[in-house]
């Protein structure tokens, strides 16, 4: 079955190039090639297209709000190495759609694998960005400044404890408590205790061999 890929590119040049490299495949079908958001929302409206491939990063932002939910998969080719992505934004992006990830320097053939891929319903990223994304997220997390108050209330949280029982173990109100979750929230960038737990063990597991929570309040 023939799939049918759409090419929305920062540049004429680069989508119209895309296209030609792509177009002697039979596993899917270039139905057109865009360069702003008018002719994507235009293409995305008269054709049934089932992946994107492209260079632009908000791509993902624009099918969401042109198709709702139900868009095509998207593959991004990403100029990494100029513009590093963040694990943040990575996150974002595979809510609103992002299927795949490859390097915008990577050879063809890796490119078609990456389409056979998505076609078959997996998801692609390759070593190169995985490696870059957890770096930069690494690097993110290690700017995380906490007060002592609010590293002791973060390791009764990642241990389950509830705002009650944080509160009796630290002999302060339940109020003060939440609070003090409130800012951690903000400066992790979650929204709730669960996703704060999963991404404090997270760092905590990869700062171990080093110093874990450092004495003046910084997260090594």
């Amino acid at each position: 079955m023939s799939v049918n890929l759409v090419i929305f590119g920062r540049t004429y040049l680069f989508a119209e190039g895309l296209a030609r490299l792509l177009s002697d495949s039979v596993n899917y079908q270039i139905v057109g090639i865009a360069c702003d958001d008018d002719d994507m929302k235009a293409l995305l409206r008269k054709n049934n297209i089932d992946i994107v491939v492209t260079d632009h990063p908000e791509c993902c932002s624009l099918l969401e709000a042109v198709l709702g939910t139900g868009h095509p998969k998207i593959l991004l080719l990403s100029d990494n190495d100029k513009n590093p992505l963040l694990y943040d934004e990575l996150k974002e992006m595979i809510s609103k759609g992002l299927a795949g990830i490859m390097p915008k320097m990577g050879d063809s053939q890796l490119l078609k694998k990456a389409i056979l891929k998505l076609q078959s319903g997996e998801f692609w990223i390759d070593h190169k960005t995985i490696g870059s994304i957890l770096t930069n997220f690494n690097q993110e997390q290690k700017k995380i400044s906490l007060t002592k108050k609010e590293k002791e209330i973060l390791k009764y949280v990642c241990s389950g404890e509830s705002n009650k029982s944080i509160a009796e173990k630290l002999f302060i109100s339940e109020q003060t408590v939440k609070s003090h979750c409130n800012h951690l929230f903000k400066k992790f960038g979650v929204p709730n205790r669960m996703k704060l737990a999963i991404i404090a063990a997270k760092f905590t597991a990869t700062s171990t061999h080093k110093s874990n929570l450092s004495t003046n309040g910084q997260l090594q």
